[in-house]
């Protein structure tokens, strides 16, 4: 057995677990113990691939506040945390060597490491309780254009929360190896991904992302001012 393999096999039947657990045995507190369960999942992928460490957290709390802002139903908003704290789960069936490869990838790495998205939904379609967030994850790469994978969607053939994954997976991964609460590096990165607006993301969606980020900047800086 590969570790690879083993990998995979630990994941899964840990998530099987945690939903059991959450679903069944504690059904009062199943969002807190839920939420932690998952969270500590993906820092397990995460250990896998360097520099990564706290980006499921960031994608998953910049994805919750944008739901929020746009008004979604509380239900809807716990789908879209928890899909983008695992849409990047399938990553544990990709070669180690290709995720934290130094240089270029190979055209063959490349369509390797795109796997990822589908891997991911079909990791998650085997747990009953998170199957309704497959399709999101495995959209989460799609472009505004038509230009992303896995199925080429475009505009609003893409799910809503696969839009907003997209978005938020892409912040966090500019963010890495660098000062997440460094504002002028919030504001940079902001800046850099507006290129993308209305060819890799909906435009409408980038503009609320936006908002978040600012706001979060805004009440930062307050607080430092107050202290």
């Amino acid at each position: 057995m590969s570790f690879t393999t083993f990998v995979y096999i630990v994941v899964m039947g840990s998530v099987t677990f945690l939903c059991y657990y959450a679903l069944v045995l504690l059904p009062r507190q199943i969002r807190r113990d839920y939420r932690q369960g998952l969270q500590a999942l993906a820092r397990a992928v995460e250990i896998r691939e360097h520099g990564t460490t706290g980006s499921a957290h960031l994608r998953a709390r910049y994805a919750s506040a944008v739901a929020r802002r746009l008004g979604l139903p509380a239900r809807i908003v716990q789908d879209i945390e928890f899909a983008a704290l695992l849409q990047e789960i399938g990553k544990v069936s990709i070669p180690y060597g290709i995720l934290n490869k130094e240089g270029s990838l190979t055209y063959e790495e490349e369509e390797m490491l795109k796997l990822h998205a589908v891997l991911s939904q079909r990791m998650i379609e085997q747990v009953p309780s998170l199957a309704r967030l497959a399709t999101i994850v495995r959209h989460h790469h799609e472009n505004w254009d038509g230009t992303g994978y896995p199925d080429g969607l475009q505009a609003e053939e893409i799910p809503l929360a696969s839009r907003i994954l997209h978005i938020v997976g892409d912040y966090a991964d500019a963010l890495r190896g660098k000062a997440m609460d460094d504002d002028a590096v919030r504001r940079q990165v902001l800046q850099q991904m507006e290129a993308g607006k209305g060819t890799l993301y909906d435009p409408r969606l980038f503009e609320v992302f936006r908002e978040v980020v600012h706001a979060e900047i805004s009440r930062q800086v307050s607080l430092a001012h107050h202290e």
